[in-house]
């Protein structure tokens, strides 16, 4: 399923008729990357006095206090930016080569103001999903996995008790609620496990688990930690179990044919690999025919 990358709040993920939030939302929306800071307190003051309950006016609020909460530093270290971000390659007196680039630094006193807005309006409007999502996709930004966890737990919390009928900006229902969860809810297990922080992945896994047993990717999510631990005895009958229901999905038979290999059960790792060269993926088929000549030479 595709990822969903969501910045703060203010993507326009909605439908439906809007209302007189409107007028004050657009002026919000025009003044907040075209103008100063102060301005647009200004206008979410004023939005505030014309609609003091709105969780929009929250929202604008947590967005304000986040971007008022960030500034970014320079920084010399020997870990190489990630994703692509640019830096100046020097090196040591050792010859090592150290990497000077921007840091994103947060100022926790703002950002403190900013989690009393959005966890009031979390609290006022459980079922408007961007609400929690800007708070995560903050602690995201931040590194700060500790509490990033019990967000997404009341996330899937309260799409159990709501049956994933969210709504969006301006209280506009989501056209597909339990899409939308489920790719975040994917997202985030992406983002963990490459944070390496596979206790944490598997804790969302169990907790989507309990309310979706029967969804493949979430299966799948458990097998792959599993096995990404070393427990390939577990992994394997999860694995075999999501193949019998949807022997079509090619990642899964490529982790039970690269399991059998690993222990050494070289007439399944083929059944597996076979069944994979016909998958109607270019890669993965070049990665099967690889590995069945390597196997049949063995």
């Amino acid at each position: 399923m595709k990822r969903v990358i969501i910045l703060f709040i203010l993507a326009g993920c909605f439908v439906g008729n809007l209302t007189a939030q409107t007028s004050w939302y657009d002026r919000y929306r025009e003044c907040i990357n075209d103008s100063s800071l102060e301005y647009s307190r200004m206008v979410i003051e004023q939005w505030e006095q014309a609609e003091p309950e709105s969780a929009d006016v929250y929202a604008a609020w947590f967005n304000y206090y986040c971007k008022m909460s960030m500034s970014e530093v320079m920084q010399m270290t020997p870990v190489p930016p990630q994703d692509g971000q640019e830096a100046l390659e020097l090196e040591d007196g050792t010859g090592a080569s150290v990497y000077m680039y921007a840091k994103q630094v947060f100022a926790d006193s703002l950002l403190a103001i900013a989690n009393q807005k959005i966890d009031k309006a979390i609290s006022l409007y459980p079922n408007r999903l961007d609400l929690p999502f800007g708070k995560i996709t903050m602690l995201f930004m931040q590194e700060d996995y500790k509490s990033v966890m019990p967000v997404i737990h009341q996330v899937i919390e309260r799409s159990h008790v709501n049956g994933n009928q969210w709504t969006w900006t301006l209280d506009a229902p989501v056209e597909d609620g339990e899409g939308l969860f489920k790719s975040s809810m994917q997202d985030y297990f992406n983002r963990l496990v490459d944070a390496e922080l596979d206790d944490e992945a598997m804790q969302v896994t169990e907790w989507l688990l309990q309310y979706y047993p029967d969804e493949v990717m979430f299966r799948s999510n458990k097998a792959s930690i599993l096995a990404i631990t070393g427990n390939m005895d577990q992994a394997l009958p999860l694995f075999l179990s999501i193949h019998d229901d949807n022997p079509d999905d090619y990642i899964v038979t490529s982790n039970i044919a690269y399991i059998y290999m690993t222990k050494g059960d070289k007439k399944n790792a083929l059944k597996y690999y076979r069944i994979l060269s016909k998958c109607g993926d270019e890669d993965m088929e070049e990665l099967a025919r690889q590995a069945i000549s390597e196997l049949t030479k063995k």
